[in-house]
């Protein structure tokens, strides 16, 4: 049985917030479930001892000071405008571009090409396939083709 709207209605039945079709079927579902029948027992009795808690109003001296601070912290600030929000992606772009440019001036022999280098670790890779497949003894005969785009010889 899925209980977890009716223990939602718990709290709203005891305060009275809950409406009269909703506590009808509320009632009807305590009357057949003992694991809800004892959740609300508990309410119950959390909410008694609750109400007989005596009250005590903040001085008004305390409540002035609170609303005042809730006022202060509520009012927006204005320190991070619109206009550094658009300012910090060229920035960032900047700031990439001179890391670059520092990667570059410090490895003034690398010339770096995603295409050669992708090209080449394919090709390693497919050596490294073949070299252990030969070893397996269960590679077929590599083609013509294979020599010449690996350029791997024995």
């Amino acid at each position: 049985m899925k209980c977890t709207r009716y223990e939602r209605w718990l709290w709203d039945e005891l305060e009275g917030r809950l409406g009269t079709a909703q506590a009808q079927e509320l009632r009807a579902h305590l009357q057949v479930c003992p694991r809800c029948q004892r959740q609300w027992e508990a309410a119950r009795a959390t909410h008694q001892a609750l109400r007989a808690l005596p009250r005590y109003r903040a001085p008004q001296q305390l409540a002035l000071q609170v609303r005042a601070r809730i006022q202060e912290t509520a009012a927006p600030k204005p320190e991070f405008v619109w206009w550094k929000r658009v300012a910090l992606a060229p920035a960032l772009g900047i700031l990439a571009a001179a890391a670059w440019w520092g990667w570059l001036a410090l490895n003034p022999d690398s010339t770096y090409s995603t295409e050669t280098a992708t090209a080449a670790h394919s090709v390693e890779n497919w050596v490294e396939i073949h070299e252990q497949l030969e070893v397996a003894d269960w590679s077929p005969t590599p083609t013509p083709s294979y020599f010449i785009t690996t350029g791997y010889t024995q």
